[in-house]
């Protein structure tokens, strides 16, 4: 049985394109495997993020069937555990 060509880009591409920067700074794993633990208990993770987390609206489009809303919100991650996440994914973006 042959080699699958997907097979053979995927394994190029991880090898390539993935982790180039490495897994992070071994204080933030251990962060991040700490955090995993308090979100894996269900009655924990349920109040994590209060019902009233601040979302922004940007921007409103009404069209003739519906609304189109754009706006951000701050990722409760960064509130939750400082500094783990990457800058350009602290402010999340919705377009609904």
């Amino acid at each position: 049985m042959g080699v699958s060509r997907l097979d053979v880009f995927y394994r190029r591409l991880l090898l390539t394109k993935l982790f180039i920067g490495g897994w992070g700074k071994p204080e933030d794993l251990k962060r991040i495997f700490e955090f995993r633990k308090i979100i894996g208990d269900r009655e924990k993770c349920k109040s994590l993020v209060p019902k009233d987390y601040p979302v922004y609206l940007n921007k409103t489009e009404d069209h003739t069937d519906c609304q189109i809303h754009d706006g951000f919100f701050i990722s409760p991650l960064e509130h939750l555990v400082p500094g783990i996440l990457p800058p350009e994914a602290v402010k999340a973006r919705y377009i609904t």
